[in-house]
């Protein structure tokens, strides 16, 4: 359910509407005088998915059928007392009344309502800084509170609500780089000149490696630098200052925050165990047989956008294996590997995240995005794991979608591409999982799993008797129904995304220093395989990110997974999978 039901929603009176003129005729103290004030009321039912343009056409009139049908009311598409008393009076949650919307639907443009506007209005409005109306609409009141908590947090105050600018949203007041007073007693004292209200924190713009180090000083924005050669691993935290009070709270600060860096800190368990396994025969990535083409010259690891205008992908289908991880938004992004398959068109390939270079280093992968936050790719690199970004002619767009979700690239070229750069494959990768060929009688029956990402994003694999088939919720969508997610090739066929093998691991969530959503992929968690209509409840364990994933039982013994194109979803361990037999 959208935030908005437990607020006031506010419409004005547009042009005559045929199917809710006369609403407000049949309920008291809710008078919808609108077709785009009903349209909001039934996106947050979630039954209309389409845009709140005030033009009640067959997407609109098909949503209000649905909901009809449904709530056992005669399916006419029209609002009579019936639809209108349960529309307006479900759950005695929804309080509309009339004032001006700045609305036109003739012939101007419609400022359209938002969600993410509204929740960001609603922090706004928390914090003191929004005194206008909820309404979801980007208006000069809603960018002029923008611009003022933007300053407030160090980021560009331009008055657009983009990823950096809702992280910080996120965090209300923590998220204000705000003077403070000094205290004689911290450990680095400012200038005698200096005022008693200043700013400790690393100023990056003034970060040099090649100055000596020194107890610090006061830059000449009055923010004080307590050592030019501290490595900034948390840049762009807050724009290009990150707060701290004192050193010592930077230490500590920086002794709890999960990095990369920290990926590579843990001591290596080694090679898994396999069973019918033959190095330079099965594959690495999935156990199986290589034919005997195979393209086996490097692993590459390919970003694939999972935004709601990037739907239906195409690489999913052709891919060796595929990695699901959390993004900004509650939202998900694939990895689609490839080692011994390619295709010429895959997309919409987008940017890097924390959780790629974890799954892409035991394979000595390289990963293809189409770039990455600020700091993010050197990060990768040092890693270990090579970085292909947007390049031409390996990367191409398309005309029929809009950037950025019109980014494409094909697989040959990019594995060429890697290997002209001098990054070598690894002589018979390890393999990523312990493949084998196990008795899955042993395994309880089980239907399907449906896994939940976040509060906006749940997918459900399901048996079909040949492999699992892929439906996915996000609120983003607008639909509380599961959706069939498909894929599309460069000929226009297409199908549902389905797998043979699902690989479910429970991950640790954390938040990267770029402030990035992420999983931790070492340490140990819960770990379901979803192979035949059957499913195996077991762990995981790694040591550090060059291990591959060691699946095991209670008592630490490896357990197999069958050999097979795998579906692996690093889900955050806050949420539990639940089944259906």
């Amino acid at each position: 359910m959208f935030n908005f039901l437990t607020g006031l929603l506010f419409v004005t009176a547009l042009s005559p509407n045929t199917h809710v003129a006369n609403c407000e005729a049949y309920v008291d103290n809710h008078p919808v005088k609108s077709d785009i004030m009903m349209q909001i009321v039934l996106k947050s039912y979630g039954y209309y998915g389409g845009n709140i343009d005030g033009k009640f056409g067959k997407i609109s009139t098909k949503s209000l059928i649905k909901f009809q049908n449904n709530n056992n009311i005669e399916a006419d598409g029209l609002v009579g007392p019936q639809t209108c008393n349960l529309l307006l009076n479900k759950n005695k949650i929804i309080n509309i009344k009339t004032s001006k919307l700045n609305v036109e639907i003739n012939n101007n443009v419609v400022d359209k309502y938002s969600q993410d506007i509204y929740d960001a209005q609603v922090v706004l409005k928390d914090l003191g800084l929004y005194t206008s109306t909820l309404d979801g609409i980007n208006g000069p009141g809603t960018k002029r509170a923008l611009k003022t908590f933007q300053s407030k947090s160090g980021l560009a105050s331009d008055g657009v609500l983009g990823p950096l600018t809702k992280s910080a949203l996120s965090k209300g007041k923590d998220s204000y780089v705000e003077p403070i007073s000094n205290n004689t007693n911290e450990t680095n004292e400012t200038t005698s000149n200096q005022s008693t209200e200043t700013t400790y924190g690393i100023d990056l713009r003034n970060y040099d490696p090649s100055k000596p180090c020194v107890n610090g000083f006061v830059d000449s924005n009055g923010i004080w630098v307590p050592d030019p050669c501290f490595k900034p691993v948390f840049v762009y935290r807050f724009g290009n200052t990150a707060q701290v009070n004192s050193q010592q709270e930077l230490d500590a600060y920086l002794a709890d925050r999960w990095s990369l860096e920290k990926e590579k800190t843990y001591v290596t368990i080694g090679r898994v165990k396999t069973q019918n396994y033959t190095d330079g025969v099965n594959s690495p990535v999935n156990g199986t047989v290589m034919p005997s083409n195979a393209n086996n010259s490097i692993v590459i690891g390919v970003k694939n956008d999972n935004n709601v205008r990037a739907r239906p992908q195409s690489g999913p289908q052709n891919a060796d294996a595929v990695f699901e991880v959390l993004v900004e938004g509650g939202m998900t992004r694939f990895i689609n590997i490839f080692y011994e398959s390619d295709t010429s068109y895959h997309g919409p390939i987008r940017s890097a995240r924390p959780t790629d270079p974890t799954v892409l280093r035991p394979l000595g992968g390289v990963l293809v995005a189409s770039g990455a936050t600020g700091g993010l790719i050197p990060e990768i690199v040092d890693m270990g794991v090579p970085v292909i970004t947007d390049r031409r002619p390996d990367y191409f767009r398309i005309s029929s979608r809009k950037a950025p979700h019109n980014l494409y690239a094909d697989t040959v070229k990019l594995k060429s591409t890697a290997i002209s750069r001098g990054y070598k494959k690894t002589v018979n990768p390890q393999p990523l999982f312990p493949w084998g060929d196990p008795n899955t009688n042993s395994w309880s029956s089980v239907n399907s799993v449906k896994l939940k990402f976040s509060s906006q994003t749940s997918i459900t694999w399901r048996w079909n008797g040949a492999s699992y088939v892929r439906t996915y919720y996000d609120a983003y969508k607008g639909s509380s129904s599961g959706n069939s997610h498909n894929w599309i090739n460069q000929n226009g066929s297409s199908g549902q995304i389905s797998f043979p093998t699902i690989i479910s691991l429970f991950c640790e969530p954390y938040i990267h220093p770029l402030q990035l959503p992420s999983v931790k992929t070492v340490g140990e968690g819960r770990a379901i395989i979803m192979h035949g209509g059957k499913m195996l409840d077991a762990k995981w364990k790694r040591g550090s990110n060059l291990d591959p994933f060691h699946i095991v039982d209670n008592n630490g013994n490896t357990l197999f997974i069958p050999k097979g194109k795998p579906w692996i979803s690093l889900v955050p361990s806050t949420y539990s999978p639940t089944f259906d037999n």
